[in-house]
């Protein structure tokens, strides 16, 4: 870490990157170590194959991060002096950004929390104790001896409540807690930064959450809740895929589930699966049989195929996995 922070100075260039579809702890950890590197006089410019999703729109710093344009970011990646990637170690999901990155000169560092993480980087700091990659940011805050602003508290805040499933999953130990204390002292408004990343879905997102819920598959006696978003059903509620993120944590409401999976069709052959899981249920492994990642109660892949052989293949080996599972 503190190899790290050694190169943040007067004149040296960061690019800051996440995984393609960045989320609450993608986002906002690049927000708030921008703004850690910015005390140390460094320059910094947040990149992502993907733009910050809508409902991070109303995070204070999120305007910062730009959707990945090769015409104008290309140049960018090539002349910095480090590249860092936030929230995942894999360079394949750095999506369409992955040729700039591995192209350029600049010493590539990656900052991380999950399991298994690649040799690319020339350096890497990475926790898998750690409840989110925005507790990483803010141990280099500590070691830099730097105070978070409101804004930067903020952040890593979202990307707390974020990977914690709001305080839900496995990872919300005494740690997380500690965390979440020292971040509202720093300035981070709970309730607010509810209201305003929460709670602030169109009228399309709460039809589609009820006829997603609606035509939900139980599987394995209840255990297995599967739902399908299809393309019609997005453009019929006129939404995009973003939109769909929060519809997966309503399914493990039902008293018999253990996990729930939600298949969203990218397009004719490209489908999205996000999985949920209670308790000790490893879909992070499950995720990794298929390419996929993530974290032991929730994890993702893109799978190239139809929506509904997506469904059954993936359902199948979750009808394994929590029979064995018990």
């Amino acid at each position: 870490m503190r190899t790290l922070l050694a190169r943040a100075r007067s004149g040296v260039s960061f690019v800051l990157t996440s995984h393609v579809h960045p989320d609450g702890d993608g986002i906002g950890s690049e927000i708030a170590f921008a703004r850690l590197l910015e005390t140390l006089s460094a320059r910094v410019a947040i990149v992502n194959a993907d733009p910050a999703p809508p409902a991070l729109e109303a995070l204070d710093g999120s305007e910062r991060a730009e959707g990945y344009d090769p015409g104008r970011h290309d140049a960018l990646i090539a002349a910095a002096d480090v590249v860092v990637m936030l929230d995942n170690s894999d360079p394949a999901r750095l999506g369409a950004m992955e040729p700039a990155v591995r192209a350029s000169a600049a010493h590539k560092a990656c900052i991380d929390h999950h399991p298994n993480p690649s040799s690319f980087w020339d350096s890497l700091i990475v926790d898998q104790s750690a409840c989110c990659t925005g507790a990483l940011v803010h141990e280099l805050y500590r070691l830099a001896g730097r105070r978070p602003d409101p804004v930067a508290a903020a952040a890593m805040y979202a990307a707390l409540v974020s990977d914690t499933g709001r305080f839900r999953f496995g990872n919300a130990d005494a740690e997380a807690f500690r965390l979440a204390a020292e971040l509202v002292a720093a300035g981070a408004d709970p309730a607010d930064l509810f209201t305003r990343l929460e709670e602030q879905a169109g009228e399309g997102v709460v039809r589609l959450l009820g006829e997603t819920l609606a035509s939900m598959d139980l599987r394995a006696a209840g255990r297995i809740v599967v739902l399908r978003v299809t393309g019609d059903a997005l453009a019929r509620h006129r939404i995009g895929h973003e939109d769909t993120a929060e519809i997966i944590n309503a399914a493990l409401m039902l008293r018999t589930s253990r996990v729930a999976v939600l298949f969203r069709e990218l397009g004719p052959a490209s489908t999205k699966v996000s999985l949920r899981s209670k308790g000790a249920v490893a879909v992070n492994e499950l995720a990794r049989q298929f390419g996929g990642g993530g974290h032991r109660n929730a994890a993702g892949i893109v799978l190239d195929e139809p929506l509904e052989p997506a469904v059954e293949r993936v359902t199948e080996a979750l009808e394994r996995l929590v029979g064995t599972d018990g």
